[in-house]
């Protein structure tokens, strides 16, 4: 076994005894449950990244048409 895999399977174990320990629960039942909470946490990662996108856009279109429409009525006189 390489030592990535070695240190990659340290960090989903330390991972597994950190979320066993947060909710409460027994290392079995947390090993027992990693599926769901990779799913989870995937989810909830999905969701985070998606709406900080949807923030930056709107705040870039305001200030952009801010600017735009100020300068378009600069150049029209």
């Amino acid at each position: 076994m390489s030592i990535r895999a070695l240190a990659i399977s340290a960090v989903g174990v330390a991972a597994l005894i950190g979320v066993g320990m947060a909710f409460g629960l027994s290392f079995e039942r947390a090993a027992y449950l990693a599926p769901v909470l990779v799913l989870v946490a995937g989810g909830v990662a999905f969701l985070v990244v998606i709406w900080t996108k949807v923030i930056y856009e709107a705040a870039r279109r305001r200030s952009g048409s801010a600017s735009s429409s100020a300068s378009r009525s600069d150049s029209s006189v």
